[in-house]
This record gives structure tokens, C-alpha cells and sequence, in this order.
């Protein structure tokens, strides 16, 4: 047994110990309490200060070699900035939801998605996982992109409308239904 320390109205070290150890549960278990009542961090659409403003440029050579893109090439389309990396599992998760909305804009071409590369050590595999997803889109390599979104982490998409304005941010995984919502939403407004 440890001898306490101290004199009269000192308390002992096993009793700083004690206060010390209940102080530290009482501030993990409010970081547990604020963290299990927030909302879900990582999904549907999110506030960014770029709704509402000219969109940043992103250029760059595509991922699986030749052409260069641009997003001002696609000026007068809606386009989906994709920023994602093929080891992202949401981001694999919600390609099957963008295939599926580029082939619902394919006829008209009035949108088209444009990814991002989020790793400059991914460039090969998400090129590659791209195409093995039927992903019809450009993939770029743009490393000053994700400063000039400020992206935080992956997926996240910006959708900009037919005049280059962002009109929305969405991070974690989108789905088609809630591009077009999107879109219908910002074209009626």
C-alpha cells in the first residue's frame, strides 16, 4: 500500500488519483453523449460556402491518359464535381447511383458528372475501378481542386448549374434521385 502524502487538509495521492480518473470519465462520457446526438456526419447535402457563387476551376489530364478536361468545357450542362479515391468504400458504394444518373443524362446530355481524384497515389486504380464500373465520365487529376473546394473528406460533390454557379454541396454518397430533386429544385427556383 502507498503511505498517503501530505499533511492536514491535503489530500492524499490516492485520492487525487480518484478525482483526477472521475474527472476524465465525466469528459469522455460527454464527448460520447454530444457525439451519439449529433446527426450523422458524412451523408446528404451540406453547407458550403461556394453555393451561391461562380464555381472554382477544375482542369486537368484525364486519369486514364490523352485528353485534357475542363470544367469549362461543360459550360451550359449541370455538372456533379465527384471528388473520390477507389479505396473510398462510400465512394465505391455510390458509383453504381451516378452510373445510373449519367445514363439518365446521356440522351439529352444536359448533365454530366466530372471526378476528381482525391489521392495523387490513386490515380491508376480509380481510373481503372472506374472503368470496370461502366463510368462513362472524365476523371481528372486536379491536386489544386480539393484546396479550392476545401474538401474535407471523400466522397463529397458539388453540383453547378448550366451557368457555372455551385448550386450545392453534398457529402458522403448521393444518389440520382437526389441529383435530379436537386436539379429540379435549383432550375424552378
Amino acid at each position: 500500500m502507498i503511505p498517503e502524502e501530505g499533511g492536514p487538509g491535503q489530500p492524499g495521492r490516492s485520492r487525487v488519483v480518484l478525482y483526477t480518473t472521475l474527472a476524465v470519465a465525466a469528459v469522455i462520457a460527454v464527448l460520447v453523449a454530444v457525439l451519439a446526438a449529433s446527426s450523422p456526419a458524412g451523408h446528404g447535402p451540406g453547407s458550403s460556402p461556394l453555393v451561391g457563387r461562380a464555381a472554382p476551376p477544375v482542369a486537368g489530364p484525364s486519369l486514364s491518359g490523352g485528353a485534357q478536361y475542363s470544367l469549362a468545357q461543360f459550360r451550359g450542362k449541370w455538372v456533379l464535381i465527384n471528388f473520390s479515391a477507389s479505396w473510398c468504400v462510400p465512394c465505391r458504394q455510390e458509383t453504381p447511383q451516378l452510373v445510373q444518373f449519367a445514363n439518365e443524362h446521356a440522351g439529352p446530355v444536359d448533365a454530366v458528372i466530372l471526378a476528381v481524384s482525391f489521392d495523387p497515389t490513386d490515380k491508376a486504380n480509380l481510373a481503372a475501378f472506374l472503368r470496370s464500373s461502366h463510368a462513362t465520365w472524365p476523371a481528372v487529376d486536379d491536386p489544386g481542386a480539393e484546396v479550392a473546394y476545401g474538401i474535407g473528406g471523400i466522397p463529397e460533390s458539388y453540383l453547378v448549374d448550366p451557368q457555372g454557379t455551385v448550386v450545392a454541396k453534398f457529402t458522403g454518397g448521393v444518389t440520382a434521385a437526389e441529383l435530379d430533386g436537386t436539379i429540379k429544385k435549383a432550375a424552378s427556383a
